[in-house]
This record gives C-alpha cells, sequence and structure tokens, in this order.
C-alpha cells in the first residue's frame, strides 16, 4: 500500500483491517481526502512545479511517482495528509451522529 494511503488507514483507524478490506475502504473514500490533499498542495507550489505535476498527470504517473514529485516539493505533506484525513473522519462521524 502506498504510503498516502497508510497514513489515510491509520488515522481512520482501519489498518487492523485485512488489507483487502483496507483497500475497498480507501478506494471509496480516499479519492475525497486526496482532492484536498492536492488542493492544498497546490496552492504552495510555484506555476513552474504545478506545471511540472500537471505534466506528470499528462503521462500517467503512477501513484509512486506522484507521491514522490508532491512529497518533494512540499515540505509537509505527511502533516497535510494526516490532517486532511482527521478532517473526513470528523465530518463523517459528524453526519453518522446527526443521521442517528
Amino acid at each position: 500500500m502506498n504510503p498516502i494511503k497508510n497514513n489515510i488507514a491509520n488515522v481512520l483507524n482501519i489498518d487492523n483491517l485485512p488489507e483487502a478490506d483496507q483497500e475497498k475502504i480507501l478506494a471509496d473514500i480516499g479519492s475525497v481526502i486526496f482532492q484536498n490533499v492536492l488542493m492544498r498542495v497546490l496552492e504552495k507550489m510555484s506555476e513552474k512545479d504545478q506545471n511540472s505535476f500537471e505534466k506528470l498527470l499528462d503521462q500517467n504517473g503512477t501513484p509512486e511517482e506522484i507521491f514522490n514529485f508532491l512529497n518533494s516539493k512540499t515540505k509537509n505533506l505527511s502533516e497535510i495528509i494526516e490532517e486532511e484525513a482527521i478532517k473526513f473522519k470528523d465530518s463523517a462521524t459528524n453526519i453518522m451522529s446527526q443521521i442517528g
């Protein structure tokens, strides 16, 4: 599992589940968290780095290549991932408590 998914699985307390179950859960919610992470990281990047990132995406970069690029351009990527995962978890918990 890639580092982003590992961090999210840990924050959501699903890291003890079988990896197949973790993958399914992360596939369902991981893209939302990743988009939030990406928006924050892109805001901090220079225009040159943003263009390089866009080229990487256009070339269908692997998740590892994308993570490595973002990690090299962001001092605190792990912290941002953790913060966004916590925000998602808190939001989901709040919604579920309102549902009953």
